[in-house]
């Protein structure tokens, strides 16, 4: 994993939220049927039950709330993003729903049961900071689990969509904003939780699927998420077309096209 420089930091982060302040107004429904598919194996592998202290970092929309809620626990959750956090509190009212950062959280040291990253940590500038930020909030013996993509090559509903739009866009036009990636198969998540302090790392790949009927779904979170609204219109119909005929292809009897998306999720125990 590639250390980034105090500048670089800085523009990751910033880079962040307007990301997912462009992508809050839809996130649940556009990605939130496939990223909420993992969302009972996060809970379980950390410990959430009936009085757990949670503080759920990276919400989004609050994908991980409800299932939480309906557990019984406790709930936090803070967002980079205040467009993230301004949909979380609407869906999930009288909850403490904060922007801030995950690398420098607003709370006191051993607060929390259970930690959550859901599919956030591989979008943070300073992933480190970030477990040992969740290391000190934790109680000895909390729990902290979280989900990441797996590598790119295995995406095949991400790959549809970088495909249309790669063939419409020259590589050097188009929004690139991702910070080095962590790792790269579930030992590397296991190693990196063991060497942030955590015991008994786990890790393991999750196999979810984008179900998707036509690439509407699809070319709306990618529109939001590399910023394509100043794209000619003709290029951004042409990527639209292309992504409905990509799907098309891949419809079953059913209609759906199932694209394989898999994730590796991780757990550890704090010490």
């Amino acid at each position: 994993m590639t250390a980034l420089t105090t500048e670089q930091i800085a523009e990751v982060t910033a880079d962040n939220v307007g990301i997912w302040n462009r992508c809050a107004a839809t996130y649940t429904e556009v990605f939130g049927p496939l990223t909420g598919a993992a969302a009972d194996v996060l809970l379980d592998l950390a410990g959430v039950g009936q009085g757990t202290a949670l503080v759920d970092i990276g919400t989004g929309p609050g994908t991980l709330i409800e299932p939480a809620r309906k557990r019984g626990a406790a709930i936090t959750a803070i967002d980079l993003s205040p467009a993230m956090v301004e949909q979380a509190r609407i869906q999930h009212p009288g909850l403490d729903i904060r922007v801030g950062d995950a690398s420098t959280l607003p709370y006191p040291d051993d607060s929390f049961d259970a930690v959550t990253l859901g599919f956030c940590l591989h979008h943070t500038a300073h992933p480190t900071a970030v477990l040992s930020e969740a290391k000190r909030v934790l109680r000895p013996g909390g729990r902290l689990s979280l989900a990441v993509w797996a590598p790119a090559d295995q995406l095949e509903a991400f790959g549809l969509a970088f495909t249309a739009i790669g063939e419409s866009i020259p590589p050097a036009d188009a929004p690139t904003a991702q910070p080095p990636v962590i790792g790269n198969c579930p030992a590397d998540y296991q190693r990196l939780l063991n060497e942030a302090g955590f015991s008994q790392a786990t890790a393991r790949t999750m196999d979810l699927t984008w179900d998707l009927v036509d690439g509407s779904t699809i070319f709306d979170g990618f529109d939001r998420y590399l910023d394509l609204t100043n794209q000619p219109e003709t290029t951004r119909n042409t990527i639209r077309r292309r992504l409905d005929q990509l799907i098309d292809e891949r419809r079953g009897r059913d209609g759906l096209a199932r694209l394989a998306n898999p994730a590796i999720l991780a757990g550890a125990r704090a010490t």
